[in-house]
């Protein structure tokens, strides 16, 4: 039977030897056979984290166009910056948000294959304007830096696994990337126009339907909206509900590519809010993993891999095929066994910002516009 809500997990019993082993076992079946979880009961961020995070996402997006305009992605060849609304496109329609997108903020690469410009510096508003947003942002990174860490082993273990087992996919000063975002609702957007398609926001489309790309995700949904929904294997979508304390994490592309298919990265999509229930807010932070590595299949327990052939088996045979099974998320790059992490990771960035590509990368965007032609045909 496939899943109808989202399972919500206590870390605090992780931290408990007596009760480790039931969080383990809740974990593994989130990660087989959800690929979602909320989770609860963190240390860090701590809830004057999140409220800080959430009061300066407001403030970003109270400014004027023009401040915002001022630190717009267009002007970073690291897909860092300011996106306006409705100037971005997820399984061929436009996505009706604007965003900024940070990370953990490092040098822009010297040398090195092209993939690595992913990582650079960010490109930050007006300290004038916002004096407490680049402080709050850092600070914010840095928490859910060291939560995802701590996760990130207890998946190992969960798993059957030593702990440590995928600390080699990540560097000592490892970038995470995260986004601020804003959806606004069906009635402020009675006027607005596409920047990159003819579509309207009759669509309903916040963020089209897709799979992550990373290893983890961690989402604060930090207004009260039940936009965001999960695909499960009937093909039926589960709204994720925005329960209070609680953070939303999903599996990405890369986690599922090194677990052999065991952990699930599931579709997922946010719609536009219903008019008059005002503008969504969200603050998803992606943990990446070392743009250099590979998406090697580490070797897992047996009984743990039966597992995953269990679920694939109950889909195949129970719930419609395959095609019910992975959905549509539409054309999107993944982690192959041939090239780094990064080649994947950087042409689904040139995909979905064609005009930052077209000003940093044009004869990228040009062979990426050409497999996704080809891809369709």
């Amino acid at each position: 039977m496939s899943f109808q809500q989202i399972p919500e997990l206590d870390l605090s019993l992780a931290q408990d030897p007596a009760t480790k082993d039931q969080f383990l076992t809740q974990l593994r079946h989130a990660l087989v056979n959800v690929g979602f979880l909320l989770l609860r009961n963190f240390d860090s961020p701590s809830a004057k984290d999140l409220q800080a995070i959430r009061e300066q996402a407001e403030a970003f997006f109270a400014l004027p166009q023009s401040a915002k305009n001022q630190c717009e992605m267009v002007n970073s060849p690291h897909f860092l910056g300011y996106s306006r609304l409705a100037n971005e496109v997820t399984s061929s329609q436009t996505d009706w948000r604007e965003q900024i997108d940070l990370a953990t903020e490092l040098p822009a690469p010297k040398d090195g294959p092209i993939y690595r410009q992913i990582e650079g510096p960010n490109l930050w508003p007006d300290e004038a304007l916002v004096p407490d947003f680049r402080p709050v942002v850092t600070n914010y990174i840095a928490q859910m830096t060291s939560l995802a860490t701590q996760f990130r082993r207890l998946v190992a273990e969960a798993l059957g696994l030593d702990p440590t087992a995928f600390d080699r996919f990540f560097k000592p000063n490892q970038q995470c990337k995260m986004k601020i975002v804003a959806y606004p609702d069906t009635k402020q957007l009675s006027s607005a126009q596409s920047h990159v398609l003819e579509d309207t926001p009759s669509t309903g489309q916040g963020c089209g339907p897709h799979r992550d790309s990373d290893f983890l995700t961690y989402i604060f949904q930090a207004t009260n909206h039940a936009s965001l929904q999960v695909q499960n294997f009937q093909g039926q979508w589960i709204t994720v509900e925005n329960v209070p304390g609680t953070l939303v994490v999903n599996v990405g592309q890369t986690l599922e590519a090194i677990s052999s298919g065991v952990c699930r990265a599931t579709i997922h999509r946010v719609l536009i809010p219903e008019a008059g229930s005002g503008t969504r807010l969200s603050v998803p932070l992606f943990q990446t993993i070392d743009l250099d590595s590979r998406k090697t299949a580490l070797a897992l327990p047996k009984e743990i891999l039966q597992e995953r052939d269990r679920r694939d088996d109950e889909i195949e045979n129970g719930s419609g095929g395959k095609e019910k099974r992975w959905g549509d998320a539409g054309f999107q790059f993944a982690p192959d066994a041939e090239h780094p992490v990064g080649h994947a990771v950087f042409r689904n960035r040139i995909k979905s910002h064609p005009d930052v590509a077209a000003r940093w990368y044009p004869d990228i965007l040009r062979e990426v516009q050409q497999e996704m032609n080809a891809a369709k045909s």
